[in-house]
């Protein structure tokens, strides 16, 4: 039988195992790709997964119903992998005077992205992300998955708006750089 998500909701606020249970089923796969963005391996994945459940759960009397149930759900859980990589990073973002002012923003060029596109998958590129350290990790997908301006990002991470594109600009070039050294192994070179 096909519910309605009014019905899942008010079975979910009702303490109902078997709306809960569909709930899970039906998001459980598109709020592990958000985690699996922001977390380095599965494993912190799956921390962060459940930890994004729980708040979910919790939160459900707070659902003001201005958007979609799983909009409202991608919010928590990228802010759940956001709050959770924060608590794991040793230093506070901290960047010195002379990284704000030397930043590189290095482009790729159109026969370097071509070749990346043929040759690396999806899971390849997400592999790739999940190696970059957690700083750049986090500003890479707030800059280029959840299309935030540097303003919003240095608001979310409390961080400066100079900071957020040296970061994003160490990310690119350490990704690039990642890119390279595998497209040489993939070639054979």
């Amino acid at each position: 039988m096909d519910y309605s998500e009014e019905d899942i909701l008010n079975g979910c606020l009702n303490n109902n195992p078997y709306f809960q249970e569909l709930l899970y089923k039906s998001n459980a796969k598109k709020m592990f790709g958000i985690c699996m963005r922001y977390a380095p391996n599965r494993d912190v994945a799956h921390d962060i997964f459940q930890e994004g459940f729980i708040k979910v759960f919790h939160s459900l009397p707070q659902f003001k119903r201005q958007s979609s149930l799983s909009s409202w759900m991608y919010k928590i859980f990228v802010n759940t992998s956001i709050n959770y990589i924060q608590r794991q990073l040793k230093s506070k973002f901290e960047v010195s005077l002379t990284d704000d002012l030397n930043i590189i923003d290095e482009e790729i060029n159109e026969d370097e992205n071509a070749n990346w596109i043929n040759h690396f998958s999806s899971a390849d590129a997400l592999e790739l992300v999940q190696q970059l350290p957690e700083k750049y990790r986090l500003v890479i997908n707030l800059f280029a998955i959840e299309k935030h301006s540097h303003l919003e990002i240095s608001k979310i991470l409390n961080i400066t708006e100079a900071s957020s594109r040296s970061q994003l600009s160490r990310a690119r070039k350490l990704l690039s750089e990642k890119l390279k050294t595998e497209l040489k192994i993939k070639l054979g070179e």
